[in-house]
């Protein structure tokens, strides 16, 4: 992709002398990545009112609540509440598309998270005792957001961050060890009442996502994105939260539009944004998540970032890109060979799983 460097310098440019939203004081290295799960969970919220997958699955990951709890809280978000029952038992598997469902269960994805006998694949507690609190936790999170997030719009903007805040921690124990983390403790060293759930973020932390609210809103970026969805009236969903690519590669991103084609919107909460190496990575992820769609249940007909602590929408259609990094170059016999690769990979995948389970 030799058209790269120039691409990624793009993405320089549409930040460059703009203030940004910075950290009240000194940070450690976690507080970045923790607020750009937390604001792209907010940001989330925005388009669709869809389950919070990731927090859910990090709580069966580790063992605090068994896999029928977490289908059964994903159930009863507004995307998912009139699946059949049946398919309900296997809400958290199950992901909207622009046409249909994807069923994460159907491709073993299961096994990221669970043994073969269903036990957590890297539990740390013995016992489920805490789901009667958890399940008080998450009525509580369904109607705050009902009653105070409206689609497409700032809402009560302190009581939601300091949400999404506590989704994101949860998120965290998804995909990594956690032993030493704050939230985590509390349940190491009993059962935490929701209360103090609620309270475990940080008044920096909830005042610096407030700010990057604020400036979604102000800088245009939030009216641009609803021009992006096709201008739906309030109420309507603006697309599709957490689209999944090849399993689990959801985390940061939102699909916004419908049938006559959405754009992806990778969020991103760094604070530079020109090291180039690091852009044109952003960039061929972008491009490689669009390929991935291979069967076009998405509808992908754009890509972009937002960079959140700027307020700065940057935007291309996919075709276009893809021809501007190959600079003239027809990409589809590289779009070929990377679907190619990547069936292979996930076929060998599906072989070494249940060796390790």
């Amino acid at each position: 992709m030799t058209g790269s460097l120039a691409m990624a310098q793009r993405v320089a440019e549409a930040t460059r002398g703009t203030e940004k939203v910075r950290p009240a004081g000194r940070v450690t290295r976690r507080h970045w990545s923790q607020t750009d799960r937390a604001f792209s969970i907010r940001m989330s919220s925005l388009v669709q009112p869809a389950p919070p997958y990731s927090a859910l699955y990090g709580l069966v990951r580790v063992g605090l609540v068994s896999r029928d709890w977490a289908h059964r809280q994903a159930g009863l978000y507004p995307t998912h509440i009139h699946l059949k029952e049946t398919d309900r038992s296997h809400a958290l598997d199950l992901r909207p598309t622009v046409s249909g469902w994807l069923d994460l269960e159907s491709e073993h994805s299961v096994q990221r998270y669970l043994r073969s006998d269903g036990s957590p694949l890297y539990g740390s507690f013995t016992d489920v005792s805490v789901e009667p609190m958890l399940s008080d936790l998450f009525n509580r999170i369904r109607a705050y957001f009902g009653m105070h997030a409206p689609l497409g719009q700032v809402g009560a903007e302190k009581g939601l961050v300091r949400l999404c805040w506590l989704l994101a921690k949860l998120e965290y124990i998804f995909r990594n060890e956690v032993t030493n983390d704050p939230v985590y403790r509390m349940f190491s060293d009993g059962k935490p009442t929701v209360e103090q759930l609620y309270a475990a973020a940080d008044e920096a932390s909830v005042n610096e996502l407030v700010e990057l609210v604020r400036l979604l809103h102000s800088s245009g970026s939030l009216n641009e994105m609803r021009t992006l969805a096709g201008n739906p009236p309030l109420g309507r969903p603006w697309g599709i939260a957490r689209p999944v690519f090849n399993s689990y590669w959801a985390d940061h991103d939102l699909l916004i539009g419908g049938q006559d084609g959405t754009t992806l919107v990778d969020v991103n909460s760094v604070s530079k944004t020109n090291n180039s190496t690091r852009s044109r990575r952003w960039i061929w992820r972008l491009l490689c998540c669009a390929w991935l769609d291979s069967e076009d249940a998405y509808r992908i007909r754009n890509v972009a970032m937002y960079f959140s602590r700027y307020g700065s929408l940057v935007t291309w259609p996919v075709e276009e890109l893809a021809l501007e990094l190959f600079e003239g170059e027809d990409p589809e016999d590289t779009r070929h060979e990377f679907l190619g690769l990547v069936q292979q990979l996930r076929e060998e995948d599906r072989r070494a799983r249940p060796r390790e389970a």
